[in-house]
């Protein structure tokens, strides 16, 4: 083998041993073919395209019903694990149901992957019209070539295939299975992943470079934090170390919720009292009115009792001087 053909070789073994690398170049590569060759898009829609009827896969109950499964398939497994390190978090003096570092390595996948990546940021600024939104299949807008920003005033948006990039992070989860299993697995979620990919390429949804690119960045990403978590800073995220970290911030966080409890217990007690004596003031104040009440009325009767004997005893003349000598008080 000449020199060339070393450095060749060399640099091919570097790759394949070099994950992240092997996922850059093959989106790069994937993305280029497509962007310089746009008719193979277009081409590969109208498998899946009917001339009047549009794409009539959409409409098939059976394929409706395995979008929808898969799409809960995939979102149950960051929420299981986010619920996980929830009950950690709750019951500190538990040892977690899943191990931590591979809960903090899906999470962040599908976070950063499909919930950043694709449809916080690709979606929101590349505004590439979705096949059966096009012109050639019935729509109204043009063809836009995958990387291009597509016009503005398009919400409904292609570029790129969030259900693709979600599904696609299932895939690395042949690395966690015993390596018997590991190609057995990989070729299970890799049909997976084909036929959610094409079930959206059917529906007139996606192009096939939405489909490949999604993979391709979810693949680079996954191998990334792969890198990170498991290989580059493993002591740091090492399953004891983690576990540690959630039974220190789960005691600190049951400490609070005891110290804000009692500070609701308190202020409720306190409200408490001075509802109690704001009607023991009232009730008070009541009875005060009520007794001045009755007072003036036992003067006036004391007075008209006065009165009654004297005009008994003086035969009513000097009741009537004194009644017409007195000022009247009412």
């Amino acid at each position: 083998m000449n020199r060339n053909g070393k450095i060749f070789h060399n640099k091919m073994v570097y790759i394949s041993n070099n994950p992240i690398s092997y996922c850059v170049i093959s989106t790069f590569v994937i993305s280029a073919l497509l962007y310089l060759f746009p008719f193979i898009d277009r081409s590969f829609s109208h498998l899946f395209y009917v001339h009047e009827q549009g794409f009539p896969a959409a409409r098939i109950d059976v394929l409706r019903d395995f979008r929808t499964l898969a799409s809960h398939l995939t979102v149950a497994l960051p929420i299981l694990l986010a619920l996980a390190i929830g009950l950690k978090l709750l019951y500190p003096a538990k040892p977690s149901l899943v191990s931590p570092r591979f809960s903090l390595y899906f999470i962040a996948l599908f976070s950063i992957g499909p919930g950043l990546m694709v449809n916080g940021a690709l979606k929101s600024f590349w505004g590439r019209p979705r096949p059966v939104n096009i012109e050639e299949f019935g729509g109204a807008w043009p063809f836009q070539p995958a990387w291009v920003i597509g016009p503005e005033g398009l919400l409904n948006r292609s570029f790129t295939s969030g259900e693709a990039a979600t599904i696609a992070c299932l895939l690395p989860l042949a690395l966690f299975v015993p390596r018997e299993w590991r190609v057995q697995v990989a070729a299970i979620l890799g049909v997976l992943v084909a036929a959610v990919s094409l079930n959206r390429i059917a529906f007139g949804a996606h192009f096939l470079s939405d489909v490949t690119i999604s993979i391709g960045l979810m693949l680079t990403l996954a191998a990334a934090l792969y890198r990170v978590i498991f290989v580059d800073y493993a002591e740091t995220f090492a399953d004891a170390a983690l576990e540690a970290r959630l039974t220190a911030f789960g005691e600190l966080w049951a400490g609070r919720r005891a110290a804000f409890r009692r500070s609701i217990r308190a202020s409720l007690a306190g409200a408490g009292a001075a509802v109690l004596a704001l009607l023991g003031a009232q009730r008070a104040m009541a009875r005060r009115i009520g007794a001045s009440f009755i007072g003036a009325e036992a003067a006036r009767g004391m007075g008209a009792t006065v009165l009654v004997l004297l005009s008994s005893t003086t035969g009513g003349s000097s009741v009537r001087r004194l009644s017409q000598t007195t000022p009247n008080r009412s």
